[in-house]
């Protein structure tokens, strides 16, 4: 990976086996395209994209690298056809726009903490430009205000292009990650789905959680277990957890006995109410609460 390079990687259910389903992979590359296209517009040009406007410069996907489901973005064209300023030279082109990713995927995706550090990312980079160009403070101030409600203006426009980039997740993949940005960005099923409930969908860090397990729900990666804020009730919930893929395996186990695990999980809450529960790993099985 150069540093003109954006890297897409699809990881986990088919892309264990180097594939991704062509149709979501389809809606994935062109939700893609546009969030990057929509990005070189706002910060080279300093201000929010036209209806439909696409960049003049064509994105570019290199063939994917061998033996695995990764995507390299060429933006090497960068650096002689946009007016980027010092950032271009500075910074690396794939940096800037992979904060910029990072910034609308995790704004849509109910991650604020995200969110405000691709934000403070990206503030930076303008703080150094506004002195080079010996802009005075009150100046800085006042336009600085301004750029960060377009910011968060664009991100929800561009909710509906970010729903077809995370289309693999969770039908085809378990993850997406965004390497440009110094720290890479990873999409989780969790962030997917907040992103496709267009902000109705509120999800929590990963937390530690007791669950009892009631039964199977067939033909999928998700057991039926006891609501945790809602006793004598029940939920199902996605088990993200690698391990849940061999059988037998301490879900399974805990399934057919209506046992207790304790687990790590992110929670998914509409209006307040818990409605999902994603569970990424097992710390072990309660037997004395079950």
């Amino acid at each position: 990976m150069s540093d003109s390079d954006l890297q897409i990687s699809y990881k986990g259910g088919d892309a264990d086996r180097h594939t991704v389903e062509m149709r979501s992979l389809a809606l994935s590359l062109l939700g893609l395209e546009r969030i990057i296209s929509v990005g070189l517009i706002f910060m080279a040009y300093d201000r929010l994209p036209r209806r439909k406007e696409r960049h003049q410069l064509a994105v570019k996907a290199r063939e994917p690298e061998a033996g695995s489901a990764v995507i390299p973005i060429d933006l090497s064209a960068l650096a002689t056809l946009l007016p980027l300023g010092w950032w271009t030279l500075q910074t690396g082109a794939a940096e800037v726009i992979g904060h910029f990713m990072t910034y609308v995927f995790a704004r849509l995706g109910s991650r604020q903490s995200d969110a405000d550090k691709a934000m403070d990312a990206l503030v930076k980079i303008r703080e150094i430009e506004a002195g080079e160009r010996a802009e005075t403070q009150r100046q800085w101030l006042e336009h600085e205000a301004g750029w960060r409600d377009q910011l968060f203006t664009l991100a929800n426009r561009l909710a509906a292009s970010a729903i077809k980039a995370v289309a693999p997740v969770g039908p085809s993949v378990d993850q997406m990650k965004l390497n440009g940005a110094a720290s890479p960005f990873t999409i989780d099923l969790p962030t997917a789905d907040a992103i496709r409930a267009k902000g109705e969908l509120e999800v929590t860090d990963l937390q530690e959680i007791d669950l009892r397990l009631d039964g199977f729900v067939h033909h999928s990666k998700k057991l039926n277990v006891e609501n945790p804020e809602k006793l004598g009730t029940f939920i199902s919930a996605d088990i993200r957890d690698p391990a849940f893929d061999t059988v037998p395996n301490v879900y399974t186990e805990a399934a057919n006995t209506k046992s207790v695990l304790r687990v790590r999980a992110k929670l998914g809450y509409r209006a307040s109410v818990l409605e999902k529960i994603y569970v990424m790993d097992c710390g072990g099985r309660l037997d004395h609460a079950a």
